[in-house]
This record gives structure tokens, C-alpha cells and sequence, in this order.
């Protein structure tokens, strides 16, 4: 089934025309609740004026005339206004916070799930300005333009149109060709040229992020050889070309501004110029001149809007390509694979793979497994097992031969909940037992997690606890040995079923009698899958097949 997120990489691209399909009713919301307000807004300053001037107009012409003036339903229209801008206003902000939440949330849970199917890729200071800083920079593109463009195009229509039916389409036409230049004209213009300083803007402030984290993950030597000064002066450096670029960014869009305000006067100007003349034919009253120069005068406030965001469309550009550069375009969504079938049978042929800058790997390894198979690699430290299993697991792509499932490439088959992977590096997490356990499931219940306890033998131990399951394990496992971290982790995996259950020396820190047993468990949990294990002990299974590695 398709995910919401999985709309905004329509195309396999993240593109910015996208982002509003995931969150598309929220994003609705947002619009026609700011849109109430811009009008009513607007129509309030263009009605109280009207109504003052006409209500003035009307005494000063007679008493009697006073008197029949309608003062009760323009007052109740007034009234009406400005609870519908209020409401307007505060409704519009929770829902621009709803939608502009679910945006962030989809856009990282999209690109986390695109970077699960894809290969392991190192860590960096650069990588983690663009998961955290560029996600929220794309929130920008909906909220601070898309949405203020919507709300200023309708506005100016209700503007001329209102225009042409009190007075003539001519003025009309007149007062729309300076509205047009401030609204769509100038901005556009703005936000194309601002592409490059977007683009510059976001590179300066990666660069600046990591002139600054590199160093600090290395500071106690920094300081220990008295280098920190240089690194500092280099992080200043990167400070003052990102700080004058904002400054160039600010002056530029204070020109923007400047510009939309000449063309605002120059439509002001217009409509005193042409409203004059209609009010000589008697084609157009005072009060309803007057209500149409509050009306413009209104409007700049959402015009002006535009061009102060004039860098948030390179911005945003800039966002979204530095994020697809962190996923492959080639990365096939889980959802678009087929399920994996019950019979399996894997095929490597030739497989040789390392990790970036090691000097090891796996070397021309071939082997063939089927449901109910045990493949037990064996061989010297470094001999390149958990480069295999790495491979296998999906982490690392081989840098050469081929590995298939059924026949088909191996990637071509949607594995995501069907591998367990006991890795050498384990997680365990600054947890209680039970909530390290149920990672693997969630909804767990006691017994289960007992019983997993005992398939590794550690439910005496647990039970031995003063707290039983909410037994506290620490940072990275800090509270429990080596051995029972492993066997906490395995037991983790042994909560559910999987086709594929890889595990990386299981047997490390236990004694002969636990091995003995725990091997038999594995044997009986994995009876209708594949299990692969990478060991320096003694070969428990004495029916598995056995691959020697290096």
C-alpha cells in the first residue's frame, strides 16, 4: 500500500510542485481559512471607509437625508468582517501548523524509508545539515509562497473586479497593469534571479555548520596541540561570508520591495487620476473612490509579502536537490517490490566486497540456500564474514559478482521485515529490558517476552532482577555484560518471524552448555527460513553447510 510520503517522491525525484500532495485537504484548510481573512481584511478597511465618508457625506448634504441613511446593515456587515478576519486569522494558523507539521513529518519519514531501501552510507557533518536543516527549509515553499501568492491573486481579482462594476472595466484595466507588475511581475522575476543566491546561501551554511561540528568532534586534541586557534579563525571565516551573503540578500529584496511600492503608488496615483475623472461624469461617488484606495492600500500588505520571500523559491530548490542527491534516483520504494514469495532459494555467485577503506573484504564468494538450510561461515578474523553478511543483510552494495532470490536480483524483492540482522556493533539502548525487547515488537506481551528470555537463557537472570523486566540496561547496554547484551539482542529478533535471520558471532561470550542449547533453539525457530551465521566457535549443526571465508 502506498504511503502518504510517498507522494512527494512521485517520479522517483523529491520536486517542490509535490509537496503539497501528502497533507493536500490540510494544505486546502490552510488556504481558504487565510483566503477568508485576506478578503475580509481587506473588504473591512474598503467598507469602514466607505461607510464613514458616505455617513458623513449624508449629514453634511441634509438632515433629512441623515436620517434615512441605512447606518444598520453596512455596521452588521462591518461586524461581520472583522469576526470573520479574527476567526479567520487564528484558524488559518492552526491549520498552516497542522499541515506544515505533517509536511516535516512525511518529508522525513519519505526520506528516511528511501534511505532504509537504499545502501549504508558513511555519516557526515554535511549529510546531517541536510536531514535537519534542508527538511525544514522545504516547509517554506507551501506556507511563505505558494499559499500568500494564492491568497494576493484572488484578492487582486476581487479588487478589479469590484473596480470595473462600480466604476468602468477602462479603470479596471488601468489600475490592473501596476497590480499585476507588484503581484505576479516583480516577484516572479525576483524569485528566478534569486536562484543563485539561494543555491550560494545554502551552500555557505553547510559549509559554516561544518567548519564548526568537525572541529568540535576533535577539540580535546585541538586544544592539546594548541590548533584550536586556527580552526576557530577558519569557522569565523565561513561565519562572515554567510552573514555578508544575508546582508546582499537583504539589500536585494529590500529593492524587490522598493519596486512593488513604486508600482502600488503608480496604481494609487491611477486611481485618483481616472477616479477623478469618473467622479466629474458622476460615473463614481466619493465614498466608494475612497474604499478603493483603502482597498489597494490593504493589498500592499500582502503584496509586499511576496517579495520579501523572494529568496525562499532558491532556497527551497537548492532543499530539494541536495536531498535527492542523498538518495539514489534509482532506489525502488518498498511498496513498489513484490512480496517476498515463501520458497526461497538464494544464489551467490562470485560476490567481493569491502567496506570504503579497509583493506579486507569478502573475496569470490558462491553458495546456495533454501528454506530450512544453515549456512555457518567460518574462517580467520578479517577474513571478510561480517562484510558478507553486510552484503547480504542489504548494507553494503559488492563491488562485484551476483546475488539472487528465486532467480530474480535480490534487490527486486521487498525485504523490509522479513530480515533479521544481528549485527557486531549492537543496539541497546539507555532502556528498561522489556522496552529494549519489544523494539523488535511492539506489542508484545509478557510471556513473550519471557519465553524469549528463556530460548537464551536469560530468564533466570531476569527473574533474579529486583526488577524484573524494567530492569534498567544503560547506555549502549552499560549494566550487562558483553554476553547477555548479545543474547538480549538476539532474543529482540526471536519476537517475530523472518524468512532471512543473519547473525554475526551469537555465540561470542557464552559458555559451551548455553551455545549447545541456544544452537538447537535457533535450529527450531528457523526451521522454515534461512539462517545464516558467522562464527569462530565450533560448529554446533553438524548437518549445516559450511562456507570457509577468506
Amino acid at each position: 500500500m502506498m504511503k502518504s510520503y510517498h507522494l512527494l517522491w512521485a517520479g522517483q525525484q523529491l520536486k517542490l510542485s509535490n509537496l503539497l500532495l501528502s497533507r493536500k485537504g490540510a494544505w486546502i484548510l490552510a488556504w481558504v481559512l487565510g483566503q477568508a481573512t485576506a478578503i475580509a481584511s481587506i473588504a473591512l478597511l474598503a467598507l469602514s471607509g466607505w461607510f464613514i465618508t458616505a455617513a458623513g457625506l449624508a449629514g453634511l448634504l441634509s438632515l433629512a437625508t441623515a436620517y434615512t441613511f441605512n447606518y444598520f446593515t453596512p455596521a452588521g456587515i462591518i461586524r461581520l468582517l472583522a469576526i470573520v478576519r479574527t476567526a479567520g486569522r487564528y484558524g488559518e494558523r492552526l491549520g498552516s501548523h497542522d499541515a506544515v507539521l505533517g509536511l516535516l513529518a512525511d518529508l522525513r519519514s519519505g526520506l528516511f524509508a528511501r534511505l532504509a531501501a537504499g545502501k549504508q552510507q558513511s555519516a557526515s557533518v554535511r549529510q546531517m545539515h541536510r536531514l535537519l536543516s534542508d527538511i525544514e527549509l522545504l516547509n517554506n515553499w507551501p506556507l511563505n509562497v505558494v499559499l500568500p501568492w494564492l491568497w494576493a491573486l484572488i484578492v487582486l481579482l476581487c479588487i478589479l473586479d469590484l473596480t470595473a462594476i462600480v466604476a468602468n472595466g477602462l479603470l479596471a484595466l488601468y489600475l490592473g497593469v501596476p497590480l499585476l507588475l507588484a503581484t505576479v511581475v516583480i516577484p516572479a522575476v525576483a524569485a528566478w534571479c534569486g536562484q543563485n543566491w539561494g543555491r550560494q546561501q545554502a551552500a555557505q551554511a553547510e559549509q559554516r555548520r561544518a567548519a564548526l561540528l568537525q572541529p568540535l568532534e576533535v577539540l580535546t586534541a585541538l586544544l592539546q596541540w594548541q590548533q584550536w586557534p586556527r580552526f576557530a579563525t577558519a569557522f569565523f571565516a565561513e561565519d562572515g561570508i554567510y552573514v555578508s551573503g544575508q546582508l546582499r540578500q537583504q539589500r536585494l529584496a529590500g529593492k524587490v520591495v522598493l519596486l512593488q511600492q513604486v508600482c502600488l503608488a503608480v496604481a494609487a496615483a491611477i486611481l485618483l487620476w481616472q477616479g477623478s475623472v469618473q467622479l466629474g461624469h458622476g460615473g463614481l461617488s466619493v465614498a466608494m473612490l475612497l474604499a478603493l484606495l483603502l482597498a489597494v492600500f490593504g493589498f500592499a500588505e500582502l503584496v509586499l509579502l511576496l517579495g520579501m520571500n523572494m529568496m525562499t523559491y532558491g532556497l527551497c530548490r537548492a532543499a530539494c536537490a541536495r536531498l535527492n542527491a542523498l538518495v539514489p534516483a534509482q532506489v525502488l520504494p518498498e511498496f513498489a517490490k513484490p512480496a517476498l514469495p515463501v520458497v526461497l532459494h538464494l544464489q551467490a555467485r562470485g560476490i567481493c566486497a569491502r567496506w570504503p577503506g579497509a583493506l579486507n573484504g569478502a573475496e569470490n564468494i558462491s553458495f546456495e540456500v533454501i528454506n530450512g538450510d544453515i549456512l555457518l561461515l567460518q574462517g580467520a578474523s578479517g577474513a571478510g564474514k561480517s562484510t558478507l553478511l553486510a552484503v547480504l543483510a542489504d548494507e553494503l552494495q559488492p563491488e562485484s559478482g551476483e546475488l539472487y532470490c528465486n532467480q530474480q536480483p535480490f534487490a527486486a524483492w521487498q525485504w523490509q521485515g522479513q530480515v533479521a540482522y544481528l549485527a557486531q556493533q549492537l543496539d541497546i539502548f539507555d532502556l528498561t529490558l522489556a522496552e529494549n525487547l519489544r523494539l523488535g515488537k511492539a506489542e508484545a506481551t509478557e510471556d513473550e517476552l519471557w519465553a524469549v528470555l528463556a530460548s537464551v537463557g536469560l530468564a533466570a537472570w531476569a527473574e533474579n532482577q529486583p526488577e524484573k523486566l524494567d530492569t534498567p540496561l544503560g547506555e549502549y547496554g552499560a549494566a550487562v555484560s558483553g554476553g547477555q547484551a548479545r543474547r538480549i539482542a538476539l532474543a529482540r529478533l526471536l519476537l517475530r518471524p523472518y524468512a532471512l535471520m543473519i547473525l554475526d558471532e551469537p555465540f561470542a561470550g557464552i559458555d559451551e552448555e548455553t551455545q549447545t542449547a541456544l544452537a538447537a533453539m535457533l535450529r527450531r525457530h528457523q526451521q522454515h527460513g534461512i539462517l545464516i551465521v558467522a562464527s569462530h566457535q565450533v560448529n554446533p549443526w553438524p548437518d549445516a553447510q559450511v562456507l570457509d571465508v577468506g
